[in-house]
């Protein structure tokens, strides 16, 4: 399909927000839509269909393989960030967890100043982006899934959702069965908008076909064919173009120039422009189109056309532990999947392709827990933890948004209701202590079959940067998320880090674990030891892939970049909708949230194209 000179609204970037914008905005047949999307179409691709082959997507074409400079509170150590690089962006390539959010984090938005940023709004917005195949009755009890709503028909939406444990894996159930044994049952349905405990949750795969379901396969291709929706791919943004309009707001974005085969061309744009190029990327083109801080700008030469110093910081990200225990015999794990040893692979893929059976059916993540500071609770260490609130109360943060993060924490702290930390079990070895990561999740892997329990900092107090470095588009930004930088996170993660121990001492955890078996790492072996787990943190603190908040929504004076409408500040006719925007870290995985947020932002799109008709 030739690209035309002009579209009503050009969105830059085809991943999961990008292609819910561009099917919700063509329903509309006047409205001429082009996606601009740097990677490949790869709905084909093995890497991206089958579900437990995410890893094999990391590092490859698919992936943009983004790091961070050395963090010096983990060690120096670089810290990889996949991020895919195809249509479906990191819906095609993360391990399709379907985590619904808390309703009071997203209360907390609306907190910040950004008006109908609440959970009663968006609740039809959440509901609204997948379908969800309940199991058989046998697969439900074993996975404990008495919680599930007994309709789920409000769940109507194209991406399919599935729950892929099966009756023969001892560790699902073994995961809920532990938690309640600790006094840590869940307490209401993940879906309710508030809960504690353990459960074994969705995953983004379709019940039938065992194959991904992500926003390309969900939302672009389904609509592929419409005449007023254009595609353009393997194309690098270069930047967004701008007129003045001698109004108060003194310019609008008018065209989108990039890079194709080497040659640079551009792509005019009527109405809107939608920057949805992910936490990474989006700061990079609105740098590069002269929207940020002057003094990053202009030694690279590049002219200042919005003054907002808030552009590329902010970043958040849900920093993981994980301690990987060796099992017992016959517990089936990854591990020589993860190896690449060929007769577990050729013996994976036939279950796989001839009965749709086996290990290539999950991504192996999809029993998850949340739970406040178990070191704080019924009473326990009072004294720590008034210590903790106290320091949650003295001001510091050098960003506007800092002080919303410090009373955020304090109140689930004192309230002791809501998780502070996300749980989680990967039923093979985690091999990311005492390393950069930049190599993907199956370096270096030893010998033997484990387990890794994971726990993650659901809301960090530490924030870092994205920025670029020079004005080469096809240089890669420089990104610092500066984990660790406030102490507080280490006393909290180590706290959460120590109670892994925890769960592994406890029955029926304790049971499928070889007594005084292996570890990945040997600062692993923590025990009761709070200062071992602080030195663990450090050791085998790595990215749990939920980067985010690089162009947050807020006020711009509270630090934001774009207004509670996603327009970015000082600018008509530009819009960013990504992960970018999130202006506090939700305590779940950002995907559902992210699919919500899309939806409503097109709603809110359409509304505004209708009046400007």
């Amino acid at each position: 399909m030739a690209i035309a000179t002009r579209y009503d609204v050009i969105i830059v970037g085809g991943g999961t927000a990008g292609l819910v914008l561009a099917n919700r905005l063509s329903e509309d047949a006047s409205v001429s839509v082009l996606v601009i999307e740097a990677g490949a179409n790869a709905a084909a691709d093995p890497r991206i269909v089958v579900p437990a082959m995410f890893n094999g997507a990391q590092g490859t074409e698919l992936d943009w393989s983004f790091a961070t400079t050395p963090q010096k509170n983990l060690n120096g150590r670089i810290i990889g960030h996949p991020q895919g690089k195809a249509l479906g962006g990191s819906s095609a390539i993360n391990a399709e967890a379907l985590i619904p959010p808390s309703a009071s984090d997203i209360n907390a938005w609306e907190k910040l100043g950004n008006s109908g940023w609440n959970y009663q709004t968006m609740k039809p917005y959440l509901d609204k982006y997948f379908t969800l195949t309940r199991p058989d009755n046998a697969t439900a009890e074993h996975l404990h899934l008495s919680w599930l709503p007994a309709d789920l028909g409000r769940f109507s939406g194209p991406v399919h959702a599935s729950f892929t444990g099966a009756q023969g894996d001892p560790l699902s159930s073994a995961w809920v069965e532990t938690f309640e044994n600790l006094g840590h049952p869940l307490t209401s349905s993940p879906f309710d908008g508030k809960s504690i405990g353990a459960y074994n949750g969705a995953s983004t795969i379709d019940a039938a076909s065992k194959t991904r379901s992500y926003s390309n396969s969900a939302y672009y291709l389904p609509v592929a064919n419409r005449p007023n929706l254009h595609l353009l791919t393997g194309a690098i943004v270069k930047r967004i173009l701008f007129n003045p309009t001698g109004g108060s707001q003194g310019i609008k974005a008018t065209a989108v120039e990039y890079v194709q085969n080497g040659t640079v061309q551009s792509v005019n744009a009527t109405k809107e422009i939608i920057v949805s190029a992910g936490a990474f990327n989006s700061p990079k083109i609105l740098e590069l189109s002269g929207v940020g801080d002057p003094a990053i700008l202009k030694p690279l030469g590049i002219a200042v056309k919005i003054d907002n110093k808030y552009v590329g910081t902010n970043l958040q990200d849900h920093l993981l532990n994980g301690i990987s225990y060796e099992v017992k015999e016959g517990i089936a794990t990854a591990d020589n999947l993860l190896r690449g040893d060929q007769a577990t692979i050729a013996a994976a893929m036939e279950a796989y392709e001839v009965n749709k059976t086996g290990v290539f059916t999950s991504s192996g993540i999809s029993s998850f827990a949340y739970l406040p500071p178990a070191d704080f609770l019924n009473g326990k260490n009072s004294e720590a933890r008034n210590k903790f609130l106290n320091a949650l109360s003295v001001k510091r943060g050098a960003h506007p948004l800092d002080s919303q993060r410090y009373s955020r924490l304090r109140e689930l702290v004192s309230n002791l209701d809501e998780g502070t930390a996300q749980y989680f079990l990967f039923a093979a070895q985690s091999n990311v202590a005492g390393r950069n990561t930049t190599g993907g999740i199956a370096e270096g892997l030893q010998p033997g079959n484990y387990i890794t329990l994971v726990t993650a900092l659901s809301h960090p107090l530490s924030t870092g940067t994205v920025h670029i470095g020079s004005s080469d588009v096809m240089e890669k930004p420089i990104i610092d998320h500066k984990y660790l930088s406030d102490p507080l996170d280490v006393e909290l993660q180590a706290r959460q880090v120590r109670y892994l121990e925890t769960l592994a001492a406890a029955e029926p955890m304790a049971s499928l674990l070889k007594p005084g078996g292996r570890r990945n790492h040997p600062d692993a072996f923590i025990g009761n030891d709070l200062e071992k787990a602080k030195k663990f943190v450090a050791v085998g603190g790595s990215t749990n892939w939920h980067s985010s908040g690089t162009c947050a929504m807020a006020p711009k004076q509270s630090g934001g970049v774009v207004d509670a409408q996603f327009n970015v500040y000082g600018v008509q006719g530009l819009r960013v909708v990504d992960a970018s925007i999130f202006p506090l870290i939700p305590q779940s995985n950002l995907q559902g949230m992210l699919y919500a947020v899309a939806e409503r932002a097109a709603d809110i799109v359409k509304k505004s194209l209708r009046s400007s008709s």
